[in-house]
This record gives C-alpha cells, structure tokens and sequence, in this order.
C-alpha cells in the first residue's frame, strides 16, 4: 500500500512538473501584431508604425518592420513629409522576456494587459 501511494505521488509529481514545461508564454503569444505610436509638439507630428511577425518559430526570431512619417512645420507653416521604411529582426529572450533587435541592440518590452510596448521611453500601443 505504502509503495502503490509513493508511486501516485511520483507520478502526480512528475505530470505536474511536465505540464509548468509546457504553459504558454502569454509574451511570446502577445508578440506578432501591429503596434503605433502619435507624438505632436511645436515643430511636427510623427506617426510611427511597426508591423512584428513571427519568421522562425523555432528560434525565436521575428521580422520588425517600421513605418514612420513625420511632419515637420517650419516657420509656423507645413513643410514637405518625411518618411522613412526599415525592415529588422528580432530575437526573443524565453527568460527575461524581451526582444532585442539584432542591428541596434534596442530591447522590446512588452505588456500584455494593457496592449503596450515599449522601446526605450517611446510607448506603443498594439491595434
């Protein structure tokens, strides 16, 4: 009886420790998405988009593409846009669940509640 209990305890054990191997990463599923970004003061407007999506699963690694157009008012009136297309990647770090950009080093933070990232001190909201 004591051996039919110890090993319904192992095996309860190890179900449980098998199945925290395999919980979703609520960050990593939060990732792939559209994010933007509005900012306005004296001299423009800038709108900045970036479109993350996920390029090798396996790795962790996702493809960044930013769209950014500013709007530049010199002397009080409107001067010709600007704007601006890059395409990056990404790698995903499991354990402090950040991306990092692999050409600039940016690190990507991500809340999920709240539909937020944050790069550096600019916020993104996700659409």
């Amino acid at each position: 009886m004591k051996i039919f209990l110890l090993l319904h305890i192992i095996a309860t054990l190890f179900l449980c420790g098998c199945n925290a191997l395999y919980t979703a990463d609520e960050v990593k599923e939060f990732i792939p998405g559209t994010y933007i970004r509005f900012s306005q003061h004296e001299y423009g407007t800038e709108y900045d988009t970036l479109v993350i999506s996920l390029q090798n699963k396996s790795a962790g690694e996702y493809s960044i593409l930013r769209k950014w157009k500013y709007e530049r008012i010199l002397d009080g009136k409107p001067v010709e846009p600007e704007y601006k297309r890059t395409t990056t990647s990404g790698i995903y770090d499991i354990n402090q669940k950040l991306l990092t950009e692999t050409q600039s080093g940016d690190l990507f933070s991500f809340d999920s509640e709240q539909n937020l990232l944050f790069v550096g001190s600019s916020k993104y909201r996700k659409i």
